[in-house]
């Protein structure tokens, strides 16, 4: 019985022996784990920062490549542009006008050595010469002429196409040339008439003016030569007298209307006219009148074509 219990005993302290031995070999196991795999971790987070970083590196340089070789994309999205804002302009600035070339009516010329006086006119108008403007001048009757002397002459005169002012009473125009040598350069700036309707007041007292540069002692008719006026507001004849090389030169004009009823016809604008009569007078040019020679023939007024 002893033996056994001693037997028992020897026992139970190799075997507490043993589970001690095996308890210090599994702790040293575990510390060795342990060891491993903080090692690894820190290896495997060391490995990971690497590629971490490479990563980025990598990134960058194909960031730059790709912003240096931009690559066109297969599909572009539909922007709708903004709305346009309108730039303010200032009020300041001024419009630039355009300058619009107007392309002059074809002309003729008239030209009377003798009475040393040339002028020009548009083709589309009546040139009447020698015993014509005596006859009748735009339906206004025989041309009278407004010298205080006698010893005038008609030299020419031009007649406004009669369709030149549809839908208005206008009948015609016309502009005369009349040479007198019988008179002074005093003489020569007064008028035989018009008669007017208020000669207290005297409206038809001559007056001086300038045409193309060029001064003219001027009278208003309101009447026609040498009846009473019936219009006070626009004469019908304007007379204009010019005194160079010892001739006194006559340039008439007149505006000839008719009576005519009817809402679409309107009065014509007698100024307007006026200025278009004007505008032959200011080429009116005086020369030296040529003394014909029995041997040459006596030299006869020409008209000459003009593109100008």
């Amino acid at each position: 019985m002893a033996n056994f219990t001693q037997l028992h005993l020897s026992n139970k302290s190799q075997e507490t022996s043993q589970l001690n031995s095996r308890r210090e070999q599994a702790a040293k196991e575990l510390a060795r784990q342990k060891v491993l795999f903080g090692s690894t971790l820190f290896a495997v987070t060391a490995l990971s920062g690497v590629l971490l970083l490479i990563t980025n590196g990598c990134s960058k340089g194909t960031s730059k490549v790709a912003t240096q070789n931009p690559v066109a994309p297969l599909s572009t999205p539909s922007v709708t542009p903004p709305a346009p804002v309108a730039a303010a302009v200032p009020t300041d600035i001024k419009p630039v006008r355009k300058h619009v070339v107007q392309k002059k009516a074809p002309t003729a010329t008239f030209t009377d050595p003798i009475n040393g006086i040339s002028f020009r006119y548009p083709k589309t108008y009546v040139l009447k010469t020698g015993n014509e403007p005596s006859l009748d001048l735009a339906g206004m009757g025989p041309l009278q002429m407004n010298f205080v002397q006698a010893g005038g002459s008609n030299v020419a005169a031009i007649e406004l196409p009669k369709n030149m002012y549809p839908g208005t009473d206008f009948t015609s125009a016309f502009f005369s040339v009349s040479v007198n040598p019988e008179l002074s350069e005093s003489e020569c700036s007064q008028f035989a008439f018009p008669l007017t309707l208020h000669p207290e007041n005297d409206p038809g007292a001559p007056s001086k003016t300038k045409i193309g540069g060029t001064e003219f002692s001027m009278v208003d008719d309101f009447g026609i030569g040498n009846k009473p006026a019936t219009d006070e507001n626009q004469p019908s004849l304007k007379y204009y007298h010019r005194f160079e090389n010892g001739n006194c030169y006559e340039f008439t004009m007149g505006v000839s209307i008719t009576a005519q009823t009817g809402d679409d016809v309107k009065p014509v604008n007698r100024n307007q006219v006026f200025r278009k009569l004007e505008q032959i007078l200011a080429t009116v040019k005086v020369e030296p009148a040529v003394v014909p020679e029995v041997a040459k023939g006596t030299p006869h007024p020409t008209v000459e074509g003009s593109k100008e």
